[in-house]
């Protein structure tokens, strides 16, 4: 069991040992559920779902139309439409 303490501002410090559990990093967004006199936090999965999602480099230098053509034909050709 870890503890800690909130401060008057309702401010507290997730102990290491539960951030690292919970793979809780910097700017990440906590979501809190209160049942009766208990709470659960955990890492809200919208951030986590998206990262690197943008990572791709294959569309790098290309220009947004571009980008969008490439996409249309990429749609056409899973389609079987030329």
């Amino acid at each position: 069991m870890q503890h800690s303490t909130v401060t008057r501002k309702g401010q507290t410090t997730i102990p290491g040992k539960i951030r690292k559990a919970l793979r809780i990093n910097p700017g990440d967004t906590l979501e809190y559920v209160v049942e009766g006199d208990h709470a659960t936090i955990r890492v809200h999965p919208g951030a986590r779902s998206l990262k690197g999602v943008l990572a791709s480099k294959k569309g790098k230098g290309m220009s947004f139309a571009q980008i969008r053509e490439a996409a249309a034909s990429a749609a056409r050709n899973r389609e079987g439409i030329r």
